[in-house]
């Protein structure tokens, strides 16, 4: 049975495998933010015709990630344009530096099999999805908890995507907007830790393992961290680090010294 939904004031019809995944679907916080930014952004400009949900996966009893195909055309030239979706939202990434006792300046960095990549072990900086309530550096802070086992205060970590995300009026920075909705907010924190703190961290297993996560970290030589992952996050990191350092006198270590 096909369902409708009212897209930047047109009735746009809307078809699935069932009427339960696609009412889900639509009701899901990832339709609702890519249909407001689509009427925000680019309503007039592109024409949605209809609209098929391919894909629905569940997280528990909310939509954790939804694909969807949109048949959109330019609307001065009908011309064609790629509408293929895949939506999850939003999430956070923080650089954690720590510094031992006088020693070189380290990034943690996690490490976990990443299937989709076919990794049993990639590097990463810790990140997590969002969870929907607005509060960025919260998240940020509970997801660094769940990976590190670090506690901090929501006041600790510096924004610093901010200049990027206030002057494009974004919500963040997209790794891969050719086809995913996905926007990152990036954080950076400095830690000073002694050499035993830093060894019992990085001996420890973190996580939440119901969800299958299984991470351990890695301490790199700040110095060393644009070689030491193919990761697009941290590299990112790494940059809105630097650019933040240099042009609003962050206070933290250099990475390009």
């Amino acid at each position: 049975m096909s369902k409708t939904v009212n897209l930047a004031g047109q009735e746009v019809p809307v078809t699935g495998a069932d009427d339960s995944a696609v009412d889900a679907a639509l009701a899901s916080s990832q339709f609702q933010a890519w249909k407001s930014a689509f009427e925000r952004d680019s309503a007039g400009k592109v024409t949605v015709k209809s609209i098929e949900i391919q894909s629905v996966d569940m997280f528990g009893p909310r939509v954790g990630f939804l694909k969807f195909k949109a048949d959109a055309v330019l609307a001065e030239s009908g011309k064609f344009v790629p509408g293929i979706v895949f939506a999850r939202g939003g999430a956070v990434a923080v650089l954690v530096i720590v510094e031992a006792d006088g020693e070189e300046p380290r990034a943690l960095l996690t490490v976990q099999p990443r299937v989709a990549v076919g990794s049993p072990g990639l590097r990463e900086i810790p990140a997590g999805m969002l969870d929907g309530s607005g509060n960025f550096q919260g998240v940020a802070a509970k997801e660094l908890q769940e990976e590190t086992g670090i506690v901090i205060q929501n006041s600790d970590l510096v924004d610093i995507s901010a200049p990027i995300a206030t002057a494009l009026s974004t919500q963040g920075i997209y790794p891969s907007p050719g086809a995913c909705d996905e926007f990152i907010r990036y954080y950076s924190f400095v830690k000073k830790v002694t050499k035993e703190e830093l060894a019992a961290m990085l001996s420890k297993v973190y996580g939440d393992h119901s969800e299958g996560e299984h991470i351990r970290l890695e301490a790199v030589p700040l110095k060393d961290l644009p070689y030491a992952t193919a990761d697009s996050k941290t590299l990112t990191a790494i940059a809105l680090y630097e650019a933040a350092r240099r042009k609003d006198k962050l206070q933290g270590p250099a990475v390009f010294v």
